[in-house]
C-alpha cells in the first residue's frame, strides 16, 4: 500500500510541477502584486521586499527550465520514424531578439520547419 502512495505523491508532484511551469508567468504576476500587497499589509515592507526577491530567484530558475527546444527530424524523407533532440538553450532571455519573444508571447511557441534535400 505505501508503495501505491508514493507512486501517487510522485504523480501529483509531476503534475504540480508541470502546472507551475506552464502557468509560472500569471502565477509570478499574481505573488509579486496581489500576495506582495497583502504581506506588505500584515508584515510591512521589509517581508514584501524579500518575497519580491524570493519570486525574482524562482523566476531566473523557471528561466533555466524554459530554455529548451524539441526537435523532431527524420533522417530519410521516407522515414516513419522521428528522431528527437532536446536542445537547451545558452543565451538568457535578455540576449534574445525582442522580436523573437514578441512572436513567442503572441503565439505560445515557435515552430520552424525544414525540409531535408539529401
Amino acid at each position: 500500500m505505501s508503495f501505491i502512495m508514493a507512486i501517487g505523491w510522485a504523480l501529483l508532484g509531476a503534475a504540480a510541477t508541470g502546472i507551475l511551469v506552464t502557468f509560472w508567468d500569471e502565477i509570478r504576476v499574481w505573488l509579486n502584486q496581489v500576495a506582495a500587497d497583502a504581506v506588505e499589509k500584515v508584515f510591512g515592507y521589509n517581508a514584501r521586499q524579500a518575497m519580491h526577491r524570493a519570486v525574482a530567484r524562482i523566476d531566473r530558475v523557471m528561466d533555466k527550465v524554459k530554455n529548451t527546444a524539441t526537435i523532431y527530424t527524420k533522417k530519410n524523407r521516407l522515414d516513419t520514424h522521428f528522431v528527437k533532440t532536446d536542445i537547451v538553450a545558452e543565451a538568457d532571455v535578455y540576449e534574445i531578439d525582442n522580436r523573437v519573444l514578441d512572436e513567442i508571447q503572441r503565439k505560445g511557441s515557435i515552430v520552424q520547419e525544414f525540409e531535408y534535400k539529401g
